[in-house]
């Protein structure tokens, strides 16, 4: 067996869960909104301009998307929406957050997409990585098992520890994924970024390094590190999947500028009033990490196949994007209705494309889940082939649809006025006279236009088209995989038949 843990000291398998839960008789399993926010105050190191955070729950660029992440646990809560984001573990029969249910059926998987489409409307789909989306490799783990164990035979052991840990404390994970930019030229191993184990010891191992990314992760509890596929000349030791808690010793994680401030008004920006998905650079400074929480290491085989690692992943994401192309359409009709314009033959066909968008990759994510079919571990799977075409598709029209929305909304983003404005006595009875829209007054008009702008125009929507576009693979690299993986055999046979075809 490698790597198997040495019996640890007393309560170092919880070395993930910096607060435990309180445990209340009938949800065990769930945080509130308020036990979220104070798993949060654990001494974790975050620095936002340059200055020390001791508090990331009181720091006005950080807070609002804390509490935006804070309302999932509540609605965890609340009977309109707790049997949408929670389930049954049969296991154990015991309530959990469906995010940390391992999928047996295709049940399972509409409860994962009840339970995204609900966490998309909470927070419009902005949060790449909402509190659903984190134990995603964990469960990957599970279901390619059968491709991971010849070489880690205990891998499983530990991921169904993590699983466990997981649902019983309702923790949100961050992806710890991608390498820091760096000179391509210069070999993997001279690379003093590249995240590496600088010492192996009886209870577990160090790591020092860097990773970029690590969407929400200061706003979260763990993180899970992969990695992405080997290169040529890449030294064993950087060849590590774990867990590791926001607050590890030695880790610290520097912030990207904001694109919100945390003093946005509800009116002025309907989107960005509610925070932001915090993104940085995450330093490794002999982090330790127990062996029990190292899933794999030093596995060339488990590195090679990170992309089939990651196909649950892939299906979460596509999924969260389908529903965000429904919320897309939804605005373009309300802007050709506030408008009036919705008689004109070529706003109606811009209309229908952002339709013909969401309708699409709406489709390819319900196909994907009738098609799925259970891995040789006994984990269901969405249909890769679906999943892949349904990225691709969403990467490729994304920006267009952004345009779109601005083309459609013409001077209305250009000529938002500012709430503190449209409340002077002098100006606001104009603005009500001067703007009004069809079946719509003017300081609704207004309104729309203003969330319009924060779901197209903002620094923050500016983020987010970046975000998801490296989220979701770029569309070269998609297109090969999708080369790859689609059955043209059938086909292909059936023309030689019909064309005589030896």
């Amino acid at each position: 067996m490698r790597h198997a843990a040495e019996p640890m000291p007393a309560g170092i398998r919880d070395y993930v869960v910096s607060k435990s839960l309180p445990r209340r008789p009938n949800d065990a399993n769930l945080r509130t909104g308020p036990e979220f926010r104070e798993s949060l105050r654990d001494g974790r190191h975050v620095v936002v301009d340059g200055r020390d955070v001791s508090d990331v729950t009181a720091e006005p660029t950080l807070a609002r998307g804390i509490d935006q992440l804070a309302r999932y646990f509540d609605a965890q809560h609340d009977p309109a929406t707790r049997d949408l984001l929670t389930a049954i573990e049969p296991g154990t029969g015991e309530r959990i957050s469906t995010a940390w249910l391992v999928p047996r059926s295709i049940e399972d998987l509409w409860r994962y997409d009840a339970m995204i489409k609900c966490s998309t409307a909470l927070s419009f789909g902005v949060f790449g990585r909402p509190p659903d989306y984190g134990p995603v490799k964990a469960i990957s783990f599970v279901a390619w098992n059968h491709l991971v164990r010849k070489e880690e035979p205990e891998a499983l052991d530990k991921i169904l520890h993590f699983l466990r840990v997981g649902q019983r404390n309702n923790l949100t994970s961050a992806d710890i994924i991608i390498d820091v930019q760096t000179d391509r030229k210069q070999p993997v191993a001279q690379r003093a970024a590249r995240l590496r184990v600088v010492e192996e010891r009886k209870d577990g191992v160090l790591v020092s390094g860097a990773k970029a990314g690590n969407s929400v992760l200061a706003q979260g509890n763990i993180g899970t590190i992969s990695m992405p596929p080997p290169q040529p000349g890449m030294p064993e030791e950087c060849m590590i999947w774990a867990a590791v808690p926001a607050n590890a010793p030695g880790m610290t994680l520097l912030l990207r500028e904001g694109v919100t401030n945390g003093r946005e008004s509800a009116e002025d920006h309907p989107i960005d009033a509610h925070g932001e998905e915090a993104d940085g650079l995450l330093i490794f400074d002999r982090v330790f990490i127990p062996w029990d929480y190292v899933f794999s290491y030093k596995n060339r085989a488990t590195a090679e196949i990170y992309n089939i690692l990651g196909q649950f992943a892939f299906w979460k994401i596509a999924t969260r994007l389908s529903y965000r192309a429904e919320i897309f359409a939804g605005a373009a009709q309300l802007i050709v209705d506030a408008l009036g314009t919705d008689h004109i033959p070529a706003v109606r066909a811009l209309v229908s494309e952002v339709i013909h968008y969401a309708a699409t990759l709406r489709g390819m994510m319900t196909a994907a889940i009738e098609q799925a079919k259970p891995t040789e571990s006994g984990v269901m799977l969405p249909d890769h082939v679906f999943v892949t075409a349904g990225r691709l598709h969403s990467i490729e029209a994304y920006p267009r649809i952004m345009q779109i929305l601005r083309e459609l909304s013409g001077q209305g983003l250009i000529g938002r006025v500012p709430q503190a404005t449209w409340d002077r006595p002098d100006f606001g009875p104009l603005l009500d006279a001067y703007l009004p829209g069809h079946k719509l007054d003017a300081r609704n008009k207004n309104r729309l236009f203003n969330l319009v702008w924060d779901m197209t125009c903002s620094p923050s929507a500016m983020r987010l088209a970046l975000f998801e576009n490296i989220n979701a693979t770029p569309a070269p690299a998609l297109r090969e995989e999708l080369y790859r993986v689609y059955d043209r055999g059938p086909a292909m046979a059936a023309i030689r038949a019909r064309a005589g075809i030896g």
